[in-house]
């Protein structure tokens, strides 16, 4: 409803930019752009639940240190691992042992190279090596 007697201008809420939109704004400008509506969706619209907006910024700001991908994958990957896991368990209900061997929480994990980096052909073996001397 417009207020034609008021001057000031009314503002959408989805202008006002939180702690994850720098975040956010790094990864676009580097992820495949054929993926932008997973992002979204898996990802970027839990910040609205409360549960998930810290963890999700945990996760999100791992993701966007792409440089560290070029460097020890196994290192960056288990931090990553870490982050997803508190990110799909923000109640912590999984113990760290039953979250590395939960299928589900595997295959998040390597839809996240292919959502964020496009590494589409990330073989399971090589998941299993990096995440086997995981610890908190």
């Amino acid at each position: 409803m417009l207020d034609i007697f008021s001057r000031r201008t009314r503002h959408k809420r989805g202008d006002k930019k939180d702690e994850t939109y720098a975040v956010v704004q790094a990864i676009e400008r580097f992820a495949p752009k054929e993926y932008v509506s997973e992002r979204e969706t898996f990802y970027y619209n839990y910040k609205m639940l409360s549960p998930y907006q810290k963890p999700l910024l945990a996760l999100l700001d791992v993701l966007s240190r792409r440089e560290r991908l070029q460097g020890d994958r196994a290192v960056f990957a288990r931090e990553l691992f870490l982050r997803l896991k508190d990110f799909y368990d923000p109640m912590d209900r999984l113990s760290l042992a039953e979250a590395l061997v939960d299928g589900g929480l595997q295959n998040r994990f390597r839809e996240l190279f292919l959502f964020f980096y496009n590494i589409k052909d990330l073989p399971i073996q090589d998941v299993r090596e990096w995440l086997k001397d995981i610890t908190r």
